[in-house]
């Protein structure tokens, strides 16, 4: 599977956006992991999770070695308004990508679900049985994160102990 097809979804998100957010928008999509990538990914984590819940740099750089890795930046006047990390993940029951990190800055205007329907699109173009990912019934700030992406047809595989939610979307 490959990170960059069908590059039209991301173009198409991309011209979704655009209304929403400015003509001052890019969306880049990582070949490899640099000094840049890194800064862009601290500042929207460091906006969108808490502290326990954000990566070192070595954590990072070893999510970009697995294979077939995507990791896209939606960038507006320089600064990250949202990021997607992912890889696939073997599964007996299938070709599985594993969404490890999506955050969206602004709240409220509808990007969030401009995005997620682009990765959904995204994996079932490129032939995945399912999206798995892990949240939380809500953050920190009273977002209902279980809730959202229910609205998507994700199901809940599993509630641990500590709050993490591992959620599922057949494609």
């Amino acid at each position: 599977m490959n990170s960059s097809f069908p590059q039209n979804v991301w173009e198409n998100m991309k011209d979704q956006l655009l209304p929403l957010l400015g003509d001052d928008l890019r969306v880049v999509m990582a070949k490899s992991w640099s000094d840049q990538y890194e800064r862009l990914f601290k500042d929207i984590e460091a906006h969108s999770f808490r502290e326990s819940l954000r990566y070192s740099t070595e954590e990072l750089q070893t999510r970009m070695t697995e294979e077939n890795v995507l990791l896209l930046f939606i960038i507006l006047n320089k600064r990250s308004e949202g990021v997607i990390l992912g890889y696939p993940v073997k599964r007996k029951e299938g070709s599985t990508f594993y969404l490890d990190t999506f955050a969206i800055r602004t709240r409220g205007k509808g990007i969030g679900r401009i995005v997620l329907n682009s990765i959904i699109q995204w994996a079932k173009l490129n032939r995945y049985d399912a999206i798995e990912l892990d949240t939380e019934a809500e953050n920190e700030v009273g977002i209902p994160l279980q809730r959202f992406y229910e609205t998507f047809g994700f199901k809940v595989l599993r509630i641990e102990d500590d709050g993490n939610i591992t959620m599922s979307l057949t494609l």
